[in-house]
């Protein structure tokens, strides 16, 4: 009956039908609301009751799947199980998909099979209302997950299909195996983290940033250390092209020939390099391996200028400022200050990406020393205060800086005992290694030295008593032959005994959280 019909009824008969048609929208309401809680529910009142069963079923069923998944995995590892893979991460995207589809489609439905006759037309016109902004609740989560699962999927693709990895130095040891623990009989994984700074005011890419991270996979113990940029006479691996130009090291002198400059001379000269889509990244893991004597598992290489928009998505970082730092700049021929654009002013406070970059570059009125603590006391920083709350809101940002300016050779498919890696990093011990004026001169390296430092460093255990101290030390060249010395000191070079390692003081081997 129309409303206009109604009004020819007797006035009881209109107060009655007023009351059904009042009761008739509070139940389409009700019902709607509780699909939209429940997709499927309000249909048992309806009379598309077996569709609703159905939904209802699929349901429970999927509940059950995902129960039995976070009771076997753990909740965190059932999520970063699915985060991890690009095939689980494109399936998880349809199922969102289709899954909010049919759950727009029940409330669609539980709104026109609550219809009542005896409804006003602004009575159907505010269900009407309702169930659009019901559906708009249901649309937004749902749009938001499938676009994460498809942006998270993208980013895994990208990032993790070893696009970094140096041609022909194909490394196994230090990678995770198959099993319940894939890091069972790996005794140490080293990540080579390079920051390339290819800016307008330079030629080829100069690897400003080179930080070594050496991680014990069953403690989770981490020991991290920077190398002087303005070393010379760093070494190349024989099997390097750039060998028969340089056999006593790149040794040309500043301020060309130093660490920092080898990628560029590699790409310079990548006629030399037969086959090699990446002579700079080979090259300048191939003479850091050479420095330390540590096999490099594994690269990160991460764009300068995309460091900068990493910090910024993350809302800036806060850091203590111990001195006034120049922004650009450099020292004249008369020994006076020129250029500077800015100052980075003492004192705690919060840098954005530009800040937050000159913080760790900066060097005209410090050493190269000093530089490299303060990138120590950044990546510190930013590990502390990473927030997952506001990583997630801002996850679109961060997946595209990322994507554009990361490259790794970690492989998609060993993302998952990456995952249980970190797992066991947190709150386990992460050490920094400290080279300064004192005990390091980038003119004139001692190369043998510094790999007994590392070595010390990294076995902190052989110095437990005096006599263990006199064991390890008349006995260096035994122990640089074990299995475990030789999964992380490897090659003619990487003899880390050539000087005996010495205990490591605190004033060069401290906890990172201290190193600001």
């Amino acid at each position: 009956m129309s409303h206009e019909a109604q009004h020819d009824l007797p006035l009881g008969d209109r107060a009655r039908r007023r009351m059904l048609a009042q009761r008739a929208t509070r139940r389409s309401a009700s019902l709607t609301v509780a699909t939209t809680i429940v997709p499927g529910l309000g249909l048992l009142r309806t009379r598309y009751r077996r569709l609703g069963v159905l939904v209802l079923l699929a349901i429970v069923l999927t509940a059950l799947g995902v129960i039995g998944a976070v009771v076997l995995l753990g909740p965190t590892q059932a999520a970063l199980a699915v985060a991890v893979r690009p095939s689980a991460l494109l399936a998880a995207a349809v199922v969102l998909f289709l899954g909010g589809l049919i759950w727009i489609w029940t409330i669609i439905l539980t709104n026109r099979g609550t219809r009542d006759p005896l409804m006003s037309r602004r009575q159907r016109a505010g269900l009407r209302t309702l169930t659009a902004l019901l559906c708009l609740v249901v649309a937004v989560p749902i749009g938001t997950a499938v676009n994460y699962s498809l942006i998270q999927r993208d980013v895994v693709a990208t990032l993790f299909g070893g696009a970094a990895a140096p041609d022909g130095d194909a490394e196994t040891d230090g990678r995770p195996g198959v099993g319940p623990d894939p890091w069972a009989g790996v005794s140490r994984v080293n990540m080579l983290l390079l920051g390339s700074d290819a800016g307008d005011d330079r030629i080829g890419v100069r690897t400003d940033s080179m930080i070594v991270a050496s991680v014990n996979p069953q403690t989770g113990d981490t020991l991290m250390f920077s190398l002087p940029r303005n070393l010379e006479n760093v070494p190349f691996p024989k099997s390097n092209p750039l060998y028969k130009l340089y056999p006593k090291g790149y040794n040309c002198g500043p301020p060309d020939c130093l660490l920092n400059g080898v990628w560029s001379l590699a790409e310079a000269n990548g006629k030399l390099f037969i086959g090699d889509r990446n002579p700079g990244l080979t090259t300048i893991r191939g003479v850091i391996q050479e420095i330390t004597g540590m096999r490099m598992n594994y690269t990160t290489v991460v764009d300068l200028a995309g460091f900068e928009e990493l910090v910024d998505a993350m809302g800036g970082v806060v850091i203590t400022v111990t001195q006034d730092l120049p922004i650009g700049g450099k020292i004249n021929a008369s020994g006076q200050l020129t250029g500077v654009t800015g100052w980075i002013r003492k004192g705690t406070q919060r840098l954005d990406g530009f800040n937050a970059l000159w913080f760790a570059r900066s060097r005209v009125l410090s050493d190269d020393y000093d530089r490299m603590r303060r990138q120590r006391c950044l990546v510190g920083k930013i590990l502390d205060q990473t927030n997952p709350a506001q990583m997630l809101q801002q996850y679109p940002e961060l997946a595209r800086v990322a994507k554009n300016n990361i490259q790794t050779d970690v492989n998609a498919a060993d993302l998952p005992a990456w995952l249980e890696l970190v797992q066991r990093m947190k709150g386990a011990t992460i050490r920094s290694l400290t080279f300064t004026s004192l005990n390091m001169d980038p003119a004139h390296p001692d190369f043998a030295k510094m790999r007994g430092m590392i070595y010390a460093s990294l076995h902190p255990e052989l110095f437990t008593s005096t006599a263990t101290e006199t064991k390890t030390a008349s006995s260096t060249k035994t122990a640089s032959s074990t299995k475990t010395s030789t999964r992380t000191f490897t090659g003619a070079t990487s003899a880390s005994t050539a000087t005996a390692p010495t205990k490591p003081t605190t004033d060069v081997l401290v906890d990172l959280k201290d190193a600001c």
